[in-house]
């Protein structure tokens, strides 16, 4: 069964949001990474890890979803931008 086309569009456009999401918390974590204290500089590079690694996340579950078809490929791709949208909302609460 032929995946509808206003899935995959919803599924760029959250894969785009949550890269750009991901940049954004990369770099307010190195930030606090450059200015921070020993404590704060340490929980930052954490932080900023885990940012890259969703950004990374959403880069890689987008290209998938658009070049999977209908391959298991492409369901690994929608995970990966589902976790990728789960980290960005647990970073969203630490950032804030």
């Amino acid at each position: 069964m032929p995946k509808p086309p206003g899935l995959n569009r919803v599924l760029a456009v959250l894969g785009a949001a949550d890269a750009v999401a991901h940049l954004a918390f990369f770099w307010i974590f190195l930030w606090k990474v450059i200015s921070g204290g020993a404590f704060a500089r340490v929980t930052a590079i954490v932080w900023t890890v885990l940012a890259g690694l969703g950004l990374l996340a959403a880069v890689v579950g987008r290209l998938l979803v658009k070049h999977g078809g209908r391959t298991p490929a492409r369901r690994i791709g929608v995970w990966a931008i589902a976790a990728s949208t789960a980290l960005a909302g647990v970073l969203l609460v630490i950032a804030a």
